[in-house]
């Protein structure tokens, strides 16, 4: 049994045939039966097939119990291997009958069935993307054998049931039983077709069109132990103020009739594009307090996925290799409508700190491809949607719409819809209509060199000054960043394993330097590789010098080069910034090189640059000098606590601290680890006490100073900020649920959320035990509170709760997929003694065994959740990672590729944390965190060092 469609299979099927109509009953009356693991699928499909021939089915069930091909019978057992179904066709019209088995589903893949522990009600929904639908009803499972789909579904009485279309009718279907028909829907792929059954709750509106008038109902479920969370008033604001963007935009009316919205448990993505029902991971829906940047990112994702209602759904990519085709568009086009039509207009602040890191990272992998990738499966196509296929993505069209210019690239995205409506299309499509509408440009030769290569630009700007301050010249370069680089301080980074990780990564999925061979009918370059990319960039360099307590914008350049290194003349004559800045405005997707006198400025004073977007780009010059061993870890962590108290902006904040936590678990020097934790943790308590009661920066601040709590686990982690930290955590407990806190946190409430951080902080002390997380659960009866009880329980310091939530994890095929994550959550917390290590060698050992026993859903979670980052014996690691993929050369591509990616960032640890010893941060230098954390001392040195 094969589940791995490959794309020359596809093409076969559709050189073959033509889809036309599915008829699907699903029997789910017998959902709320906790023993039934299967439901009745019958598919009828309609297709036509151009000549005499054999072909597949994609189906994954339990049983097939009848085929028929155009009325004859055929045998189950001899045509249905447990994932295809093989069957004749004749040329002209034929007709497929499969009635099967299908199992409900735990993992987030199919139809997922979740009982809600609060009241024990049952929901259901469907999950596809890329190629699951087959585990709900017989159909071919590629994108563009496109058809329309009629679908039945058979439901307790008491649920509510829908679909992408709107029910035609609803009756009786036996004892407590209704059946539900729905309209045909348009044409679409299988992949965006939805069920979603159960005791949802619901709130309903009406969008009007402002031109025409047209009605469009609009619908948002929930469970019903949400109800009173749903916030529906805010979620049809965003939805209407996206239908107005839109539909001004793309001059284009919104094709799917109904907009409902969803939000669902155990969900495995943020949110998916079903036409008329787009599917939302329920942890949106807030039940308690959460930050301005918490509901700018659920606005964020509700414009993403409306932005697919034409950029993937109306029109589709032929196949995975053109996902970006639909993920970059949305990411652009989503990020666009937050800022241009919502209360969110610095929205792009958060893409490019937040977002563009994300590309930033995946590009710099050896597995890196280019956004236009290389497919040949559809495992490698699950793992594409990353970094490259979004944020890069994303990020790369900035600077198309820069080069372009903003009407050409809106007038050729609506002939695109046009010309292309219902159907599929490809990259060569897209600029065709690009070219015609911006014929001034060179849009072929854009793609080529932005779409078709690896890696991230890195560009510099060296500056040459008088004794007086005033520039005499500049120049800049630009070069390709080196996937196996991994750190821009080691020479040779990645010499030991070169042929090894080239392996790896060529047979990850495929990935070739261009991936233009696909179809995309793009010009080649012969003879050039990816380190010799040169690519065009229009961009602006900005000077900030010194006003009182600011950095002010005194002066911008605009750059437009396309070659490797030029000179700069017109910054002659200039008094020399504080500050120079390039990609000032973030118009383009760029790694930017501080000069060193930039860098001091900016890590002595970014905080006092006015405009936030400016703080996002220098904090993200910083992260990627960090990340590449340019800038030493301590001299990073000391500017994040001076800013710790002045950072104004949610989304930079989040950001910051999601690279802080990073630096303290994988980067910093053992040498000093603990003092950098006790440093970072007094700036962090000295925030929280200055922010204002009930505020967004006192929320944020409690869960830095939570999280860092946690990290306090190891014995040398000492001294009063410590002390103050863990009292914290206690305070919190010994609040009421709900209520206010008083003292210097007053105004912070003890909510659901902040108190399961505080709990888990607490047991991975040893303060708290196994009947403080009963009492906790017992107040937090919810599917939530069941996540944050288990990952507690497995955070506890005891040998037996690591081995039971190793065994648990990867043994268990009864957890959800959520309970797994919530497994390796707590497995993995910090903990006072090495109680992990002796796992190492049992993770490298069920390696082989889980991509070929699991779905690839939970095997992606645990190859990568439990990978060994952990270890106090790092260059074992890698020794045993380099093995096994040496001894594994046939293992699957997208399981390769995982491991090599991890391998990478252990190397990148590795590297970074053999920096010499030096003194680590001691806070943002305020007598309230020198005081916390005592006099400064020598920096410990760890046993045996």
């Amino acid at each position: 049994m094969t589940t791995n469609l490959t794309r020359e299979e596809a093409r076969a099927r559709t050189a073959l045939l033509e889809v036309s109509r599915y008829f699907v009953v699903l029997d789910l009356s017998g959902a709320a039966d906790r023993e039934r693991t299967t439901f009745d699928s019958t598919t009828t499909v309609e297709f036509t097939a151009r000549s005499d021939s054999d072909t597949f089915i994609d189906l994954i069930a339990e049983e097939v119990v009848r085929v028929t091909v155009n009325g004859t019978a055929l045998d189950p057992a001899q045509v249905f291997d447990g994932a295809r179904l093989r069957f004749p066709v004749r040329a002209g019209d034929n007709v497929l009958e499969v009635h099967a088995h299908a199992a409900y589903s735990r993992t987030g893949e199919g139809l997922h069935r979740f009982f809600d522990p609060a009241d024990d009600k049952v929901y259901l929904y469907t999950q596809y993307e890329p190629t699951d639908a087959r585990r709900v009803f017989a159909n071919f499972d590629q994108p563009d054998l496109k058809a329309r789909f009629s679908f039945t579904v058979l439901a307790p009485d008491d649920f509510t049931v829908l679909g992408n279309s709107s029910a035609a009718t609803a009756g009786a279907a036996g004892p407590g039983v209704t059946r539900h028909v729905f309209e045909p829907t348009r044409v679409q792929s299988s992949y965006i077709t939805c069920i979603a059954a159960g005791h949802y709750a619901a709130a309903h509106s009406t969008y009007r069109h402002p031109s025409t008038g047209e009605e469009i109902p609009l619908g948002v479920y929930a469970r019903a132990s949400l109800a009173a969370h749903m916030d529906a008033e805010s979620i049809f604001r965003v939805t209407a103020q996206g239908l107005d963007f839109f539909h001004a935009q793309f001059d284009y009316p919104y094709p799917w009739g109904k907009y409902d919205q969803i939000f669902v448990p155990e969900y495995n993505l943020g949110a998916m594009e079903n036409p008329g029902l787009v599917t939302f991971t329920d942890s949106l829906i807030f039940r308690d307090k959460v930050t301005r940047a918490m509901h700018e990112s659920r606005a964020g994702t509700i414009l993403h996925e409306m932005a697919h209602m034409w950029f993937g759904d109306l029109v589709t990519m032929e196949w995975w290799d053109d996902l970006w085709l639909k993920e970059s568009f949305a990411d652009y086009m989503g990020t666009l409508a937050l800022a241009e039509a919502t209360e969110y207009s610095d929205a792009w602040v958060t893409f490019a700190l937040r977002r563009k890191d994300w590309a930033y990272r995946q590009d710099q992998y050896p597995t890196t491809h280019p956004i236009v990738a290389d497919i040949p499966d559809v495992e490698a196509a699950k793992l594409n949607f990353d970094g490259i296929t979004y944020a890069k993505g994303a990020s790369v069209l900035v600077q198309l719409v820069a080069f372009v210019g903003k009407d050409a690239f809106l007038a050729g995205s609506r002939s695109y819809f046009r010309a292309h409506e219902f159907g599929t299309a490809s990259l060569a499509d897209f600029l065709e209509t690009l070219a015609a509408a911006a014929p001034q440009r060179d849009v072929r030769r854009w793609a080529e060199t932005w779409l078709t290569t690896t890696g991230v630009s890195e560009i510099a700007l060296a500056v040459e000054s008088d004794q007086a301050g005033v520039m005499t010249g500049g120049r800049l370069r630009q070069r390709n960043s080196d996937p196996e680089a991994v750190t821009g301080s080691a020479a040779g980074a990645g010499d030991s394993n070169a042929g090894l990780l080239a392996r790896a990564g060529d047979s990850n999925a495929g990935l070739p330097a261009r991936a233009g061979d696909s179809g995309a009918g793009l010009p080649t370059r012969a003879g050039a590789s990816d380190a010799e990319v040169v690519r065009p960039h229009r961009l602006t360099l900005a000077g900030f010098s010194r006003r009182g307590s600011r950095l002010v914008l005194t002066e911008t350049w605009p750059l437009d080069f396309a070659v490797e290194s030029c000179d700069v003349p017109e910054l002659g004559g200039t008094r020399r910034p504080d500050l120079l800045l390039l990609n000032h405005g973030d118009h383009d997707y760029c790694k930017v090189r501080l000069d060193e006198v930039s860098t001091a400025t900016a890590l002595r004073s970014v905080t006092r640059l006015p405009d936030p977007l400016d703080r996002a780009l220098v904090w993200s010059a910083l992260t990627n000098a960090l990340r590449d061993g340019l800038l030493p870890v301590p001299e990073f962590l000391i500017a994040y606590t001076r800013a710790l108290a002045k950072e104004p902006h949610a989304g930079i904040a989040a950001g910051l601290r999601a690279q802080m936590l990073t630096t303290l678990d994988r980067w910093i020097s053992p040498w000093d680890h603990s003092e950098a934790v006790a440093g970072v943790l007094g700036a962090a308590l000295d925030a929280l006490a200055a922010a204002p009661a009930g505020s967004d920066a006192q929320l944020d601040r409690a869960g830095t100073v939570l999280s860092l709590v946690r990290r306090t686990a190891e014995p040398d982690v000492t001294g009063p900020a410590v002390t103050a930290g863990r009292e914290f955590a206690s305070q919190i407990l010994a609040t009421p649920v709900g209520s206010t806190m008083t003292g210097e946190t007053s105004g912070l409430v003890a909510d659901h959320s902040l108190r399961w951080q505080a709990l888990t902080a607490l047991i991975c002390l040893g303060w708290a035990d196994l009947d403080d997380i009963r009492r906790e659960a017992a107040a937090d009866n919810t599917g939530t509170g069941a996540l944050h009880a288990a990952a507690a329980t497995a955070a506890q310091p005891l040998a037996i709760a690591k081995m039971r939530a190793f065994t648990d994890a990867t043994e268990r095929t009864d957890l959800s997929n959520d309970m797994i994550s919530a497994r390796i959550a707590g497995f993995t917390s910090p903990a006072g003694l090495p109680l992990t290590e002796g796992f190492v060698e049992p993770y490298f050992e069920l390696l082989g065994d889980i991509w070929q026993t699991r779905s690839i859903e939970i095997a992606r979670r645990l190859v990568v959740g439990l990978y060994p980052h952990w270890s106090l014996h790092p260059e074992h690691v890698l020794t045993r990672t380099d093995a096994w993929l040496e001894d594994h050369p046939e293992a699957p591509a997208a399981q390769r590729r995982l491991l090599v990616e991890l391998r990478h960032d252990l190397l990148r640890s590795i590297r970074l944390r053999q920096a010499p010893p030096r003194r680590a941060a001691r806070g943002s230098g305020s007598e309230r965190a020198t005081r916390r954390q005592g006099p400064p001392g020598t920096p410990r040195r760890p046993a045996g060092s």
